[in-house]
């Protein structure tokens, strides 16, 4: 089964934690399976790798519980995935990089948080990019959702003015890969 990095899992359970608050984020977590709640609910390391099944588990219950009050609730924890990231090591390159060229770097930021799936640019030029993701097992729309709003936010932390996106194809609406667009001025 597909794992991922402790990073990406930390950033989800902040993002519920700021954002709903630590009620919430406990009862998403008693939600879960046992196993899961004993992966998630002591402490997740950053270096550690978990089972993708389980972190689909709790984007899933984290939706159920929290659309009422945030109806993109998992795009927007792919949003704050990437500001969170944008104050680590990746800070300096945000500074110095056009749009193209941040985005031109997603693929190396993807498999450093996922052992599964390749992320590649299909089309880049001035003020648009096309992005490509496939071979990711054991998926779900939520996760491409989470895919979808980092990419919003690489790109307008990356100085993309009036970003216009769009996730154009999707493996789970039956296209062979899912297709993530974006265009500025």
């Amino acid at each position: 089964m597909a794992k991922v990095k402790g990073t990406a899992v930390q950033s989800s359970l902040r993002y519920v934690r700021e954002r709903f608050g630590e009620d919430s984020l406990t009862r998403v977590i008693e939600a879960l399976p046992e196993t899961d709640r004993s992966a998630f609910g002591h402490g997740v390391l950053a270096s550690s790798w978990y089972g993708m099944d389980a972190f689909l588990r709790f984007m899933q219950e984290a939706e159920r519980q929290l659309r009422a009050q945030e109806p993109d609730v998992i795009r927007k924890m792919g949003r704050a995935s990437c500001e969170y990231g944008v104050t680590g090591v990746y800070k300096i390159f945000f500074r110095v990089g056009s749009p193209e060229f941040i985005i031109s770097r997603a693929a190396r930021v993807f498999s450093s948080y996922y052992d599964s799936g390749e992320l590649r640019i299909a089309e880049s030029g001035t003020k648009r990019v096309v992005a490509e993701l496939a071979g990711l097992e054991g998926g779900a729309p939520q996760f491409c959702e989470r895919i979808y709003g980092w990419m919003q936010r690489t790109l307008e932390l990356a100085g993309a003015k009036n970003l216009r996106s769009a996730h154009s194809a999707c493996v789970h609406r039956g296209d062979p890969a899912c297709r993530f667009e974006g265009s500025w001025d």
